[in-house]
């Protein structure tokens, strides 16, 4: 699928007629897959891929129980508002695509309109294929555009800020996310259908009287399965509509700090900047909490009981003095009567004194308690001596370390808490103050649906466990109507299929996202080298050698990075060729995870990536670094009255004319 072109006429923000040219081009032999669109915050970036996404699916856009009612206020509420207070009256989406479905390439065209007038509604939509009008009812445009793009595919794509968001950060949000992901993109909606389908069949048929019994409980069984779905359903809304809501207030809270470092002046500057030292101190204070934490995990333990060390150690050299006792005894024997032969010169005493010390055995054979291999010996001394020397040495220098940081982290709270608030930052201050109360009561609502969803997803475990216990029942059933049996039997297979293919494609998903994190991350060969999907809770654990690395060791940037490999992985898992498109990528990203992400990410991700930054994101400096990749780029800047959109020429810069060089040369 590639996207050519999109025009936006009166929605949210852009008022006016604006298109974007997003077909990525050639310069020769050199593909240029990406498209940039760049400007501050508020000016429509979002709402451009809130556009696409529109165009394609229409109301299931939205999510797939939204009411009619829903959709058209959402509809009424993107018409454009000037400053002024006017409200367009009509407003359009036209996006112009290309996509290959059976086999066949096609270009197609959805053109959405919708006039609010007289207090009432009109939608339209039309759909084109190949310059000729398709279906006319509006029901089979929609059926149609699912059909070629299924919604949930659709998630495989759009790389959303609030996405990447859920993503970053570890919890159940981000299992949610991802387990949903993944169902999309294996289409398990269509077995969990046929499985219902299948219900329905079994609970129509009649029979003996223990498969009655069976279809009493079934039926009670998927009731409960609806209800509870129902419910689940209703408060997995609720709990996406808070987390866009917590999203959209971050992102403000996030523009009320830039407006006060901005006005701020130095007393904004030594804010950030102690806040930045408060940040380092908090990192070095859990990375040698962890430390501590692995040191308890070994021989830590051990160093506790000095006495009882050196009692074993004591034990363990005893022991294996009666073992080379032991081993000696049969050359004695052979040597004592030569021994006993020989006069009694000097040295022939001493040898005698010698023999005569292996007479009797250093301890009792009774006494040996450790029967281990000489190996296994010298791991325990090992382990003894680092207990008893070099791990209370370790501890005492990583306490003071700790020490040393949590004073220093008091240090720099203190300092952030002195810096002074001038009159001009009060008002910033209150704002910022109010909306953190907002934010702090949205994170407990969220919190609390979470709990709730997870209560309703627990007791749908256990009645689907009760639905597949009947089904297997049925199945052992002896019923003479073959058709009944094979309907049981196809259910009892249908739950070990859809277990089968999720564990297998999360082994894929797996493999794909450790591969792309370690070439995403600077960090990633000395600290991850494997990623693993849980196939009930879709957890992912960091491994290092064998162990799991806890989340918090990332940083902020390492954590969108990861959310960032997981989208790219499941892209790559689903076999689809789609388009990218990718909102806000580098904003919690560090230099040099920004410049892996540019020489990395963009150029192999899609034959079409879509990127929406800011301009401090992407600034002309790096603007003209990604030039070689570039088909189209566009600023959008906010005025008086709306946003507009200036197409940014293409500029030759040192590295595409080296590119362009190398071209020519390889044609000679």
């Amino acid at each position: 699928m590639i996207l050519h072109h999109i025009t936006l006429h009166n929605f949210g923000i852009y008022g006016g007629k604006h298109e974007f040219k997003l077909a990525p081009q050639q310069d020769g032999h050199f593909h240029k897959p990406l498209v940039v669109v760049r400007g501050q915050n508020g000016v429509g970036k979002s709402t451009l891929m809130e556009a696409i996404r529109l165009a394609l699916h229409g109301k299931v856009s939205l999510g797939n129980r939204t009411m009619q009612r829903t959709y058209e206020e959402y509809l009424i509420q993107r018409l454009h508002r000037s400053p002024e207070g006017e409200t367009a009256d009509f407003a359009a989406i036209e996006l112009n695509f290309e996509h290959v479905f059976l086999g066949i390439r096609h270009h197609y065209r959805v053109e959405r309109t919708w006039l609010w007038r007289n207090e009432r509604l009109t939608t339209d939509v039309k759909l084109w294929i190949d310059e000729e009008i398709g279906p006319e009812s509006e029901e089979e445009i929609e059926y149609l555009l699912r059909e070629l793009i299924a919604p949930g595919v659709v998630e495989l794509f759009f790389f959303d800020g609030e996405k990447i968001s859920t993503l970053a950060e570890a919890g159940d949000a981000s299992e949610a996310l991802l387990a949903d992901t993944v169902k999309n993109l294996l289409g398990l909606h269509l077995v969990e259908q046929l499985d219902k389908d299948l219900d329905i069949y079994l609970l129509r048929q009649s029979g003996v009287k223990e498969w009655s019994q069976y279809q009493a409980e079934l039926m009670q069984l998927n009731e409960a399965i609806a209800e509870t779905t129902q419910k689940q359903e209703e408060v997995g809304a609720m709990l996406t509509d808070c987390r866009r809501r917590l999203y959209h207030k971050r992102q403000e809270i996030d523009l009320l700090r830039e407006k006060l470092a901005q006005q701020g002046g130095r007393y904004a500057k030594s804010q950030k900047v102690q806040g930045q030292k408060r940040d380092k101190h908090k990192q070095v204070l859990v990375q040698t909490e962890q430390m501590i934490e692995e040191l308890g995990r070994g021989l830590l333990p051990f160093m506790v009981a000095p006495n009882l060390l050196a009692a074993v150690r004591q034990r363990l050299q005893n022991e294996r003095l009666f073992e080379q006792w032991q081993a000696a005894q049969p050359l004695l024997q052979e040597l004592q009567p030569l021994v006993a032969d020989l006069e009694a010169s000097a040295p022939s005493q001493k040898l005698q004194a010698a023999v005569a010390r292996f007479a009797e055995p250093p301890m009792a054979e009774t006494a040996v308690i450790h029967r281990v291999s000489a190996e296994e010996r010298g791991v325990l001394f090992n382990w003894i001596g680092e207990a008893l020397e070099e791990t209370p040495h370790q501890l005492a220098e990583l306490l003071r370390q700790r020490s040393a940081a949590q004073q220093a982290l008091a240090k720099a709270e203190e300092s952030l808490q002195r810096v002074p608030i001038t009159e001009l930052l009060q008002p910033l201050q209150a704002e910022m103050e109010l909306l953190n109360r907002e934010l702090g009561r949205l994170e407990a609502e969220a919190e609390r649906l979470t709990n709730e969803d997870k209560r309703y997803a627990y007791q749908l475990y256990l009645l689907d466990a009760k639905r597949r216990q009947v089904g297997e029942k049925m199945a052992n059933v002896d019923m003479a109507e073959g058709r009944l049996k094979l309907a049981a039997r196809t259910k009892v297979l249908l739950d070990r299929y859809r277990d089968a293919l999720i564990s297998r494609k999360l082994e894929q998903l797996s493999a794909q996202l450790t591969k792309r994190f370690t070439q995403l991350s600077r960090k990633a060969n000395r600290l991850i080298d494997q990623i693993v999907i849980d196939p009930q809770t879709f957890t992912l654990s960091l491994m290092r050698v064998g162990k799991v690395v806890p989340r918090r060791q990332l940083s902020a940037g390492e954590e969108q990075i990861l959310a960032v490999a997981t989208l790219w992985a499941l892209r790559e898992v689903s076999g689809r060729p789609l388009p990218i498109l990718i909102d806000t990528p580098l904003s919690r990203l560090d230099e040099e995870h920004r410049r892996t992400m540019l020489d990395q990410f963009l150029p192999q991700a899609a034959q079409q990536v879509i990127m929406l930054a800011t301009t401090a994101e992407i600034d002309e400096e790096t603007l003209h670094y990604l030039q070689p990749l570039i088909s189209h780029a566009y600023l959008l800047q906010s005025d008086s009255t709306a946003t507009q959109v200036v197409a940014q020429p293409q500029v030759d810069t040192p590295r595409q004319l080296l590119l362009r060089e190398i071209e020519v040369n390889d044609a000679v």
